[in-house]
């Protein structure tokens, strides 16, 4: 199951996708109530919807959600409805995460075996939804009563908002196949690059700001993280866990993962202190001290599969870990502190 965190309301919801076709499910976690809801289907030429990978943002008070799969392009829909906002049926979706950039929010699309990522504007819809409403009131016009003098305005089209950085490449199902945010004011994406190394990507200036080599292991999994007042770049792959400064263009020394090889990955911070959390493909999960660079406690193991969902969140107060496995429930953790 893959999920994201959205608040609404003032209450954290959690919303997933429990692998079922045409299903999506929401749970507060403060009452531990969970909801389901049946989605409309993208195309009626393609019935099967498949949402292994999933992404949310709150639009004008509703949640929207879009995702896709292995054999489902990317698409959104308002989730209280299930009706479908926008359908991009071409090629699979192998993650989603949605990107924060201040006031903005976008949803990131990673593909399946091809180059490239793309942003979508969740607050967007195709033209032909828009009229849906008015539909019913149009057919009982009188034609006589039409006057052809007065145009109705050109409405924008979703895809003029769409960004799609052809340079990166996503080689991850996770959430952390790459990662946005603002660096030094500029919203920016992180990822693989189509020739090799790391990229940072200047969305509005359509260049990078930062190359890396790669390091001793190619990192899959990508995540930004304030340390020592600056931002830094979190990449991990394998047993690997590294820190590059984008002004230098150079990584830090490796942290060892224990566990097996890293498949999931946040960061972030809890009462001040910069933090990583990785989850491997044998379900262990650790926490790290960035500033220290050093591991957090001891490792937590309860997943029986693959970590594919990481986030961490303020439970009454309390600040806590949410992750997800394949073919496994969600989880919540104390964080150690």
């Amino acid at each position: 199951m893959d999920f994201d965190l959205v608040t609404l309301n003032g209450r954290l919801i959690l919303v997933g996708s429990p692998d079922r076709d045409r299903l999506a499910c929401t749970w507060d976690p403060a009452s531990h109530r969970w909801a389901q809801y049946e989605l409309d289907v993208p195309d009626e030429e393609f019935p099967y919807t498949e949402l292994t990978s999933i992404g949310a943002a709150v639009v004008d008070g509703r949640i929207v959600i879009g995702g896709g799969g292995d054999h489902q392009g990317f698409a959104m829909w308002d989730l209280e409805t299930g009706k479908v906002r926008l359908s991009a049926q071409e090629g699979g979706t192998s993650s989603v995460v949605r990107a924060d950039f201040g006031d903005r929010s976008r949803l990131l699309v990673g593909f399946s075996g091809t180059w490239g990522v793309e942003l979508w504007d969740p607050s967007v819809a195709e033209p032909e939804d828009w009229h849906d409403d008015d539909a019913d009131a149009d057919d009982l016009e009188d034609e006589d009563d039409e006057d052809d003098s007065v145009t109705e305005p050109e409405r924008p089209s979703p895809y003029d908002s769409l960004v799609n950085i052809e340079e990166l490449e996503c080689k991850s199902r996770a959430s952390s196949a790459a990662a946005a945010g603002l660096l030094a004011g500029r919203p920016v994406v992180v990822a693989g690059g189509r020739d090799g190394g790391v990229l940072v990507w200047d969305i509005e200036e359509e260049r990078h700001l930062a190359k890396f080599d790669n390091p001793d292991e190619t990192p899959t999994e990508f995540a930004l993280a304030s340390v020592d007042g600056r931002i830094r770049v979190l990449a991990a792959g394998g047993q690997s866990l590294v820190l590059g400064d984008p002004e230098s263009n150079e990584w830090g020394e490796p942290l060892t993962v224990p566990g097996d090889e890293v498949s999931c990955l946040t960061a972030g911070t809890v009462y001040g202190r910069p933090f990583a959390v990785t989850g491997a493909m044998d379900g262990t999960i650790c926490v790290w001290d960035l500033a220290e660079q050093r591991l957090l406690g001891q490792s937590l193991r309860g997943h029986i599969s693959e970590v594919l969902g990481l986030r961490v969140a303020d439970l009454d107060s309390r600040p806590m870990i949410i992750s997800s496995a394949h073919c496994d429930s969600v989880r919540l953790w104390e964080f150690p502190l």
